[in-house]
């Protein structure tokens, strides 16, 4: 599949189960690849916010070409910020700003619940899905979470399949996740507070990550509180 357009479906929401494992597979293996997501990501967003149909449709032209050079992005980027204006510079600086924020402060939450020794027989459901985990097999671990979560809901296995989600760029579906399965009774509260904070990060949704940096600090874990406050002065 074109790399370009796997991107944006990746951006879009809508990779299929072996599309993600191919644009795992890209980001691990082809630094350039991984370095023109936020370009792609910042583009698309200007043109969400100027709604300019019409122009997206003449520029989409440039997708569809086979090579690719440094110069043609850059381009593509003067194009669209004499189509649109000086004000596509702000939601260039802010997307961007907070895609550097999110990758400064995102790390997969560890496996603590089922930590594996190398040349172990892997046996069980939750066996499978930590191996999965482990290993970057996201939409595998998501299945045998899957599993797990119907059999008996737990908190934890929730926060486990939010990150998978976020690793797959499923950053919607993760904030569904930790919403809904996640309650403040729950001993990892506080890490779904900062999870969902670095989701609504990850969706430039400035407001909401502020809220629940507030929500994380306000709870008596020491889980990520020094990074929460620097962050929440980052956000400020």
């Amino acid at each position: 599949m074109d790399k370009e357009v796997l991107i944006q479906k990746y951006l879009q929401g809508t990779l299929s189960d072996a599309e993600e494992q191919l644009f795992q597979e890209y980001i691990k293996n082809d630094p350039s690849f991984a370095d023109d997501i936020p370009f792609y990501e910042g583009l698309n967003y200007a043109f969400a916010k100027a709604d300019y149909d019409k122009t997206k449709a003449q520029l989409h032209t440039f997708y569809k070409e086979e090579k690719r050079s440094l110069w043609r992005k850059w381009a593509i980027a003067a194009t669209v910020l004499l189509l649109i204006g000086l004000g596509s510079v702000f939601y260039f600086n802010t997307i961007q700003s907070s895609e550097r924020l999110y990758t400064q402060y995102f790390e997969p939450y560890k496996n603590v619940v089922q930590p594996m020794v190398r040349g172990e027989v892997v046996k069980t459901t939750k066996e499978f899905a930590f191996k999965a985990y482990d290993e970057g097999s996201y939409a595998e671990a998501i299945v045998h979470l899957n599993t797990l979560i119907n059999e008996k809901p737990e908190g934890i296995l929730a926060l486990y399949k939010a990150n998978a989600q976020l690793q797959l760029g499923k950053t919607e579906a993760a904030i569904v996740t930790l919403e809904s399965q996640i309650q403040k009774t729950d001993t990892i509260y506080a890490e779904a507070q900062w999870y969902l904070t670095l989701s609504y990060l990850k969706l430039d949704n400035k407001e909401k990550a502020k809220n629940h940096l507030n929500a994380l600090l306000q709870t008596n874990s020491s889980f990520k509180k020094n990074e929460a406050q620097e962050l929440l002065k980052s956000l400020e």
